[in-house]
């Protein structure tokens, strides 16, 4: 886990790159945890080499995926800071913005796991993500929150900032990755 979070920072590095090290990551953990429910547990596999497949199978789709989730990310930010400046109904119009914004982050953060265990065209992997995400929504509100809580705690607590980037930057998305890979592969069962 370690290994892979250090490889997976470091692959951040150049922002595009964040979605398909995020599927490389997810890539190997769904490798060791196949390994784990196949009751090979004296097996290991390489995580570095299979860090590497994950990253560069899923490359362009999930730069597609993150350059879009970013995209709405700021646009969502944008239109926020517009609507706090209106008056009356139009300052309403937040309700939706915000809306979408949450919508991308809940497909996003099921997109990464499957583009990594499914093939085929993105639109077909977002009607994926979208009914994996709804089939199970207590399951969907722990992933959102192993993912999210993080980044919240980074922006709000700049006393412990440097505890959460250490954490982070050694073994934090690492082990979040493998929690919700847990929770995410009895929920892949039926689709593969």
């Amino acid at each position: 886990i370690i290994a892979l979070n250090v490889l997976f920072v470091i692959s951040c590095i150049p922002f595009f790159t964040i979605g398909a090290a995020g599927t490389g990551m997810y890539y190997a953990v769904f490798k060791m945890l196949k390994l784990d429910t196949e009751g090979t547990k004296g097996d290991a596999i390489n995580p570095f080499r299979a860090y590497w497949v994950g990253f560069r199978k899923n490359f362009i789709r999930a730069t597609i995926c993150w350059i879009v989730f970013a995209g709405i990310m700021v646009l969502g930010y944008i239109n926020l800071q517009v609507c706090a400046q209106w008056t009356g109904w139009l300052k309403n119009m937040s309700v939706g913005v915000i809306a979408v914004m949450i919508l991308a982050v809940v497909i996003t953060v099921y997109m990464l796991p499957v583009l990594t265990m499914f093939s085929g065209k993105l639109p077909e992997l977002i009607k994926l993500s979208v009914s994996v995400a709804i089939s199970h929504p207590l399951k969907m509100i722990l992933i959102l929150f192993l993912n999210v809580t993080p980044a919240v705690l980074l922006y709000l607590d700049e006393i412990n900032r440097p505890t959460y980037v250490f954490i982070g930057a050694f073994f934090g998305f690492g082990l979040i990755a493998y929690i919700v890979g847990k929770i995410l592969l009895s929920q892949f069962e039926p689709y593969l």
